[in-house]
């Protein structure tokens, strides 16, 4: 009797592993079918993966560094019209830049002060331009910047002062 209640037992676990597996069968073929396999993923990080990270570093380092230009770029400007000429360019710019900054006339710089760094970030990579400002290119360098108006004390000044007649009204 023993016997038979073993040999049923396992007739019961076979065709109820049979059955487990005809159920499990339509997954694991899409899975075989997409590639993709029964396994864990590996502890390590695929090379893909550390490609794609070394990339992103890369990326943010090259933001870092535009914002850096950008920052050298207004500081630049307001030197420059601080002393009224084009100050000294900063050495570790790059040369496009350094060609286009030794070109800019004085209203030129006023409108790089007057925008953002942002904007100056996106015009200095070539992203849009900013109004008032040719793109960055190279540039035959100012001669002179224009003179700056001189102040004049309004109280030196011999002042006028304005007659008006009455107002005339016409007879209807």
């Amino acid at each position: 009797m023993k016997m038979l209640i073993a040999f049923i037992s396992s007739v019961m676990r076979a065709c109820f592993s049979f059955v487990r597996r005809l159920i499990s069968l339509p997954g694991r073929l899409a899975g075989a079918l997409l590639g993709e396999a029964a396994l864990p993923p590996p502890a390590e990080d695929s090379p893909l993966v550390t490609d794609l990270e070394e990339e992103l570093a890369q990326a943010k380092e090259q933001e870092s560094n535009w914002k850096k230009v950008a920052d050298a770029i207004w500081s630049w400007a307001a030197e420059s019209l601080s002393v009224n000429q084009p100050a000294a360019i900063p050495i570790w710019l790059p040369r496009s830049l350094k060609e286009w900054m030794v070109g800019l006339t004085a209203e030129e710089v006023e409108a790089l002060l007057s925008a953002d760094k942002a904007a100056i970030e996106a015009h200095a990579r070539g992203l849009y331009t900013l109004p008032g400002l040719r793109r960055v290119q190279r540039l035959h360098p100012i001669e002179r910047w224009s003179p700056r108006p001189e102040l004049v004390d309004p109280a030196s000044e011999p002042s006028q002062e304005a007659i008006c007649a009455p107002p005339q009204r016409h007879a209807s």
